[in-house]
């Protein structure tokens, strides 16, 4: 193995190990942020002949569970409202 072999190799670690990392903070904070930065950087470590699928799922696995967490709020706030709306107006003065 030559040095421009050994550098090209490492240069696709370093990409690796980044997208594994950005993967995990996927899913423990920011999906839609971290998510695509990890499967970037998982195409980007295998450009370099360096496989990367943990951080591929682990992207993925952040961006569908912070899907799910918007669409888990929005349903939450409709049923939030549809029970306010439904309350008899008790409050108010009659004329």
């Amino acid at each position: 193995m030559t040095m421009g072999q050994l550098r090209w190799y490492m240069e696709g670690m370093r990409h690796a190990r980044l997208a594994t990392v950005f993967g995990i903070l996927a899913i423990v904070s920011l999906g839609a942020v971290f998510g695509p930065l990890a499967i970037a950087r998982s195409k980007k470590a295998e450009s370099f002949g360096v496989a990367a699928p943990e951080g591929r799922v682990l992207g993925w696995v952040g961006i569908g569970l912070f899907v799910m967490g918007v669409l888990f709020f929005i349903a939450y706030m409709v049923l939030i409202f549809t029970f306010i709306g439904s309350l008899p107006d008790s409050g108010r003065i009659g004329a």
